[in-house]
């Protein structure tokens, strides 16, 4: 029993919750079962102890039983029980958290059930609450359909003169639809930017051309015109316009937009940046750093209060460009233990060697490498490429045209990559090669005949529209 997901579930709930998750069990509205109360209560006390040794099935069993004896079912039957209150106090936790969401059951109750008079006089401290609510995100049109739904039907059997009810209860569908359809199109379409994967986007064309057309008043509805913006700025990436209406909205707009909003507006601000970096836009470097600076300390590059692997690996790198060093060291200290668990030792490592690199340190840096795991495409990508760099850096030839060899065979027989991304890698190998041949033996040539050679391959390489890590490239041809 000790190694049960009960006991992980009620580990993993905080102490307030835990406490909350006793008094929801002690209630007899939601359990009269005396055994399944003092089966939570010895969870707790070893809880608390943080000893995990008196939570054997025999021992709990003995507890629960003190007269019988062991008889796994029974106590499986308890544990069940148990697991079931769990289940739904996560579910009313939950549930209280939601905007408009009890007072929408109260009505949606009182109008399946003709207790028409609660009906009209709850729906409308309801309507008032919505009046004045001040965002006007998927979560309000979608209470404000719901709402005007039961008002209008309502009303068409009681008083047919309310006809207008109908009208804000399909405007409001369409909002809602709108909203999550635009927000779902932008999260769906970065994803087909970086996996070989397709979505078919049925009514977009129609919805971008609506919002379009409609302008003025998607100006009002800040969550679609934030998500419209996005979705154009993935659409249209060389078009500026796009990216300085983000702007707009993260410095004059943020007050009218949600959490998941503003998490959205902040990440996917800070992917056009790394897009306009990856292209060459260095000048996108010290605002990408700004962005993510504020987005950390308003806490908004945070899930649920985990930052992504992926966020904590881009920061370092940027940091690192930036030779921001103090700060970035600081940084992968600070946010380590908010990193997902299963991932946070790879990511740490990883970006502790990336930092080593920069700061010259090689021999740290090869170490902290050889305790990253390949756990996916990426993670072996970016990790071979930094040990391609160190490998470069300690002019371990040998050593580095092995690498260059297996990742190319690697990147070819890839499932996962894109064609686009197997030929920004294999252009990439093909001239790191070059650059390593001749860098690693200058002394073949004269130092004419070097600079010349040198010049020749760095103009190759921009004039080469698909390679990965150019910069890097571009800038060992010119050391």
């Amino acid at each position: 029993m000790d190694q049960s997901r009960l006991i992980k579930y009620i580990q993993e709930l905080a102490p307030k919750e835990r406490e909350r998750f006793r008094e929801f069990v002690l209630s007899p509205y939601f359990n009269q079962h005396k055994k399944t109360t003092e089966l939570l209560e010895l969870i707790l006390y070893q809880l608390d102890k943080k000893s995990g040794k008196g939570l054997e099935k025999e021992v709990v069993y003995k507890k629960l039983f003190p007269k019988e004896g062991f008889d796994e079912q029974k106590l499986h039957n308890v544990m069940s029980y148990l697991k079931k209150l769990y289940h739904r106090f996560i579910s009313q936790q939950y549930l209280e958290g939601l905007d408009f969401q009890e007072q929408l059951f109260t009505l949606e109750y009182a109008y399946a059930n003709n207790r028409f008079d609660l009906l009209t006089n709850r729906s409308k401290q309801l309507g008032k609450t919505l009046e004045e609510h001040p965002l006007h995100d998927a979560n309000y049109f979608h209470a404000s359909y719901r709402l005007n739904f039961l008002l209008g039907y309502y009303s068409a059997n009681h008083d047919r003169s309310k006809s207008g009810l109908f009208q804000k209860m399909l405007n409001n569908l369409d909002q809602y639809y709108i909203v999550e359809k635009l927000r779902n199109c932008c999260h769906l379409t970065a994803n087909m930017l970086m996996i070989n994967t397709h979505y078919e986007f049925r009514f977009i064309e129609e919805i971008l051309e609506h919002v379009r057309t409609n302008e003025d008043n998607s100006r009002e509805d800040h969550a679609i015109l934030l998500y419209y913006t996005i979705l154009m700025s993935l659409r249209e990436e060389n078009n500026q316009e796009h990216y300085a209406q983000l702007k707009t909205i993260l410095n004059l707009h943020t007050q009218h937009l949600n959490l998941v909003e503003r998490g959205d507006l902040y990440t996917f601000a800070i992917n056009y940046c790394i897009r306009r970096i990856n292209a060459g836009e260095s000048n996108y470097q010290r605002e990408l750093f700004d962005l993510y600076k504020s987005g950390l300390k308003t806490s908004l590059l945070l899930s649920n209060g985990l930052l992504s692997e992926w966020n904590y690996k881009n920061i370092t790198a940027l940091g690192c460009s930036l030779k921001e060093f103090e700060w970035t060291e600081k940084f992968i200290q600070e946010y380590k233990d908010k990193l997902l668990g299963s991932r946070r030792d790879n990511a740490y490592n990883y970006n502790l060697a990336h930092l080593y690199y920069n700061k010259k340190m090689y021999n740290e840096a090869l170490s902290a490498l050889l305790l990253v795991q390949f756990s996916d495409v990426m993670y072996h990508l970016n990790t071979t490429f930094l040990l391609l760099r160190t490998y470069y850096a300690l002019r371990d030839t040998e050593a580095l045209l092995s690498l260059i060899e297996t990742f190319r065979i690697y990147v070819i027989r890839n499932q996962k990559m894109t064609v686009d991304q197997k030929r920004g890698y294999t252009n990439f190998l093909r001239f790191a090669k070059k650059l390593v041949l001749l860098k690693h033996h200058a002394n073949t040539y004269s130092r004419k005949a070097l600079e010349e050679k040198l010049v020749a391959l760095k103009e190759k390489i921009d004039s080469t529209e698909n390679v990965i890590n150019r910069y890097w490239l571009v800038e060992e041809c010119a050391a």
